[in-house]
């Protein structure tokens, strides 16, 4: 039943998308040798990991800035030389087992980056997606404030860990709350390195610092601006990741505007287009300095819904079926006006010199 239902929520969305795009400017603007290519990796699959849709949106962002469009089907586009490109990331980038998603998509970035095109994302944004090395190492780099953090292999159980358990385990290569794992003791460390199927997905992890919180907050942002922000509350006494899905709670009211600036400022530093940032106080603490937990140029958003005096979750209102003020069809408009502010940046920007000098 969850099947057919989440497929049935899919072809819904699908119909919704395409009403954001305005056809007659689509017919008007269609060219195949000016404009910005729009690439869509593959057709079916894509729709049933979600994906076509937000390629869909790409299209719909880019006409309502009235830009010339042209769609290229496939992962492969190299042969174009001097041209505005975007994309959608996802896996079906990824033919090699032996690359992560990040890694198999900056390739074939750098390649038509190599022939003159200006592509979003670009190489360098996009090996911050789903790369929690380059990421922490970034951090590190650009002192970024982040709980402290340690890179460690698998094969062998770090020594000297100078953390407290519990303590938290990160996959390298995942995205939401997947791959984090809490562990509170040496002896469980140890169990969990010594696991054959956990060594075989993760050569290497981050051991990192548990951070006392019940919260923590997401942060959309292009160039200097924000664009969305919401509190994710666990509403338990005890830790879990605060995705939605975990039954967490949503906040989209209250910001910590003595922190606005500092956030900006930490952004910035990234030189990237746009981004999302998880951002944590120890204790809950907002008069303590914020830790940068995460960043990630591809987000999800969550759009903002009021369920004051709703008897569910928002996260089991994302699950759920509704023909009016779905949460699907708010995710969709607010994906529309996060793309169209951030390809509006993207084209004025070109080569993000603004952020670059």
């Amino acid at each position: 039943m969850n099947f057919i239902l989440r497929n049935i929520k899919r072809v819904i969305r699908l119909f919704y998308c395409l009403s954001f795009i305005n056809w007659f400017r689509f017919c008007k603007n269609y060219s195949t040798k000016e404009g910005v290519v729009v690439v869509i990796p593959g057709l079916l699959r894509n729709f049933f990991i979600n994906s076509l849709e937000l390629d869909i949106m790409n299209i719909a962002a880019l006409l309502s800035l009235d830009q010339k469009i042209k769609i290229h089907i496939g992962i492969n586009f190299s042969q174009y030389q001097n041209r505005k490109i975007c994309y959608n990331p996802s896996d079906l980038f990824n033919n090699s087992k032996n690359l992560s998603n990040a890694e198999a998509i900056a390739a074939i970035v750098k390649v038509a980056e190599q022939n003159g095109n200006h592509v979003f994302l670009s190489s360098k944004e996009i090996i911050l997606w789903e790369n929690k090395e380059y990421m922490h190492n970034l951090f590190e780099e650009l002192a970024i404030p982040t709980p402290y953090s340690k890179i460690a292999s698998t094969d062998n159980l770090p020594h000297e860990i100078n953390l407290e358990f519990p303590l938290l385990i990160k996959e390298l290569h995942s995205h939401a709350s997947l791959g984090v794992h809490k562990i509170e003791s040496l002896e469980h460390l140890k169990s969990t390195f010594s696991n054959s199927t956990f060594k075989e997905r993760n050569e290497k992890v981050i051991i990192q610092q548990l951070l006392n919180i019940r919260k923590d907050l997401r942060v959309i942002l292009c160039g200097n601006e924000v664009l969305l922000h919401y509190w994710r509350i666990n509403k338990s006494d005890t830790w879990k990741p605060t995705s939605t899905s975990h039954g967490s709670g949503v906040d989209f009211e209250n910001f910590p505007e003595k922190w606005r600036a500092f956030i900006i400022e930490q952004f910035l530093k990234l030189k990237i287009t746009t981004g999302a940032f998880d951002i944590a106080w120890q204790n809950d603490d907002l008069d303590t300095q914020p830790y940068f937990l995460e960043v990630s140029p591809s987000y999800q958003p969550n759009p903002p819904v009021d369920l004051t005096n709703k008897n569910y979750s928002y996260g089991q209102y994302k699950k759920m079926f509704l023909l009016y003020n779905s949460w699907d069809s708010q995710y969709l408009k607010t994906v529309f006006l996060i793309k169209k502010k951030v390809y509006t940046t993207w084209l004025k920007n070109e080569s993000l010199k603004i952020f670059y000098n």
